[in-house]
């Protein structure tokens, strides 16, 4: 039923986009290499959505920016632990030694930690994600792919201001508001502020408090000074606030040791028991100044960038009440971290306007991070342990790419040598037998720098018209690592082995009828090597190098515009990802999938404008996400697995005629789905169940927008 739905939708697309008329599909301008230039004529597979893309589709998050990209998966642990996924890519550590495999980048500046930058999605220009690894011009561990966000540039024409307000279920309130304009002939500037809050959705019947609540407020400023015809400097501000409660985990399977009084709540989405509701506070901020001067030979770019988070959590990992003034915390989770990096970026690119195109640079990147965490698994008979790590990275490269093209064909070869070195320490205390492992108390201190080479080759066939075909081979490289929450000495001082990515990819953009009908499709093969792992067996934590890996499936990507006003679009993902060699604990995963990475998944949606005179424009828009089943342990273990599921969104808008206010109601999740965004395995305790974190249930509210 759901390939049958897919194909039908798809053949509806293609045979009803054969009539002609004046209207297309917008073009989108994307950045991913460095330069401006059309979606269509990328040889990478992206996908990108525009301000108005965002607003429509109720983008509020990087979650749901997954929702809408074929291949990208998204869970959490919590704000603070976001893990994003591409083509099976990705990381659930997030410990002070530890990278993620799916870099973020905002305005050039590449984001450390992923606990960074989970924030509302709000005053953007445009948001890109790279499918698969871009070792060259991103370079920084990018082995699974990168998100790329630009914020709104400053008008330098005119005054611009708007402002918008929510309201919904669970008390949802939102404010966003946004000003721009010209200081003076020469200077523009903008300011913009967003704030989030919503009442949590699940009641901790011990406590009588509701939790998994919305509490967030983010603000960015930003200047951009045209010097000269060929010089301009652009500098951005941000910063964002978050104080919620926990996350809410539910137990869900058969009773704890058999004691249905220990867990009385259940299989309950709406009800947990726990003593401690836990809590997340996170604080981001950073800065940053682009510089561009253009030359008769090519443009120069300066990047700098300054970034600060500080957060802190505490999670009850195992929901249970106090039976007989027994304590039965079983097991409790408090982290807190300091990071702060720096970043520069200096690149030369050539004009546009000839046969050949190239770019190079240089790149400095240091970050230091100070992380400690600790466990408390009295309630299993164990201890409190703490490790307290610190991890200092200093990175350099160089890298550069160029491209000739030879009247219907492109060739581009590029490359990235890096230089990282990094000093971690780990202090150990207290005898935490379970999750840390610790049995007793240690001081470890390690260095290790690692230097790697990525290449990329691809060719390009333009002969067709509005058609792009390419065959690429490209490298991503995620340099080695240290365990901060390791359970001895030489485990603490043993360094992994970075991680590599080699992939070869065919792709097709395409555009017909007039522009009104789009489809990409993409076939890859992506080779992993030393793939980074955190994963658990039993009640033993491990962060381990495993071996070998293989990731290989097929993407596709379709509009169109049927008649107009009317836009229908389809995405679909199939994704074959498995470990081909990981021995683990005297575990084989060989063979298993990768976690994390449904088989299948994909999305539908239809817009429709529709015209009411001199009054406005009524929009409407519906989408379907069907996400498959996944698994959150390499083991592969019945329990382990996060079932698919089916979600339901909507929106109606009325906008008046000049454009200046519109109202929109909305709704999420409208058949009430129960799912859950990841999972622990309790099965070690005695019970075939787990501990779950639930997706969001049904919402729905209204939206104000006034433009000035």
């Amino acid at each position: 039923m759901k390939y049958s739905a897919l194909s039908a939708a798809i053949t509806l697309l293609v045979s009803t986009s054969a009539y002609s008329s004046d209207f297309g599909i917008e073009e989108i301008t994307v950045t991913a290499q460095k330069r401006a230039e059309s979606l269509q004529d990328v040889p990478i597979a992206i996908t990108a959505f525009n301000q108005g893309m965002l607003k429509e589709a109720g983008i509020e998050g990087i979650d749901n920016v997954a929702q809408f990209t074929p291949g990208f998966s998204m869970t959490s642990y919590n704000k603070s632990t976001p893990q994003p996924y591409i083509r099976g890519i990705g990381t659930n550590a997030s410990g002070a030694g530890d990278d993620a495999s799916v870099a973020m980048f905002v305005d050039d500046v590449y984001i450390s930690r992923a606990g960074a930058y989970d924030s509302n999605l709000f005053d953007l220009e445009r948001v890109e994600v790279l499918r698969g690894p871009q070792g060259t011009l991103y370079g920084k561990n990018v082995v699974g792919g990168a998100l790329n966000i630009t914020t709104r540039k400053p008008n330098t024409e005119e005054f611009e201001a708007s402002i918008r307000v929510d309201t919904g279920n669970y008390s949802k309130r939102g404010l966003q508001a946004f000003m721009t304009g010209p200081l003076s002939e020469t200077l523009a500037g903008k300011v913009s502020f967003s704030t989030a809050q919503r009442d949590g959705f699940v009641e901790n019947t011990l406590t009588g408090n509701e939790l998994r609540d919305e509490d967030s407020q983010s603000a960015r400023a930003g200047l951009v000074w045209d010097a000269s015809e060929t010089l301009s400097v652009s500098w951005n501000w941000d910063a964002s606030k978050v104080r919620e409660s926990g996350v809410g985990r539910v137990f869900n399977g058969e009773p704890l040791f058999a004691f249905p009084a220990l867990t009385p709540s259940r299989n309950d989405r709406d009800k947990t028991d726990t003593q401690n509701d836990g809590y997340t506070d996170r604080d981001v901020s950073g800065t940053s100044v682009k510089v561009e001067w253009e030359q008769d030979y090519g443009t120069w770019t300066s990047v700098t960038g300054y970034r600060t988070s500080d957060y802190e959590f505490v999670d009850d990992l195992v929901p249970a009440l106090e039976v007989s003034g027994f304590n039965l915390n079983y097991l409790t989770n408090y982290t807190e971290e300091q990071e702060k990096q720096f970043s520069q970026e200096l690149r030369l690119a050539s004009n546009s306007d000839g046969d050949l195109e190239w770019t190079a640079g240089l790149y400095y990147f240091k970050d230091d991070i100070d992380r400690l965490e600790r466990w408390d698994s009295l309630g299993l008979g164990g201890g409190i342990g703490q490790a307290d790590a610190t991890n200092k990275t200093e990175s350099k490269a160089a890298f550069g790419q160029l491209s000739y093209n030879l009247e219907d064909w492109r060739f581009t070869v590029g490359g990235r040598y890096t230089r990282e070195s990094k000093e971690a320490t780990l202090i150990a205390t207290g005898a935490e037998p379970f999750y840390l492992g610790i049995a007793g108390a240690f001081n470890a201190k390690a260095d290790e720098s690692w230097s790697n080479f990525s290449g990329k080759f691809s060719v390009d066939y333009m002969g067709l018209e509005n058609t792009l075909i390419y065959l690429s081979m490209s490298e991503g490289f995620k340099s080695g690592a240290f365990n901060s929450i390791a359970g001895t000495k030489i485990g603490a001082e043993t360094a992994l082995d970075p991680e590599l990515a080699t992939q070869i990819e065919l792709g097709l953009k395409s555009q017909w009828f007039d522009d009104r009908l789009r489809v990409n499709a993409v076939l890859f093969d992506i080779d992993y090597e030393d793939l980074q792992v955190f994963h658990t067996v039993g009640l033993d934590t491990f962060v381990e190098n495993a071996g070998q890996a293989t990731s290989k499936g097929a993407e596709l990507e379709v509009i169109a515009l049927p008649v107009e006003g009317l836009e229908l679009s389809a995405s679909y993902s199939y994704l074959d990802a498995s470990y081909d060699e990981f021995v683990s604990g005297g575990v084989d995963n060989s063979g298993n999938k990768l976690t994390r990475a449904p088989k299948n998944a994909y999305t539908l949606s239809s817009s429709y404008f529709m015209p009411l005179g001199d009054s406005g424009e009524l929009n409407f828009r519906l989408d379907y996400v069907n996400q498959g089943e996944l698994y959150i342990a390499a083991s592969n273990s019945d329990i382990s697995k996060i079932d698919g599921y089916e979600l339901f969104n909507a929106r109606v808008a009325f906008q008046s005629a000049d454009e200046t206010w519109e109202l929109a109601l909305w709704g999420k999740n409208l058949t009430d789905e129960e799912y859950s965004v990841t999972t622990a395995d309790l099965s070690v305790l005695g019970s075939i169940a787990t501990s779950d974190i639930l997706g969001n249930p049904r919402t729905y509210g209204v939206t104000f927008t006034y433009n000035m």
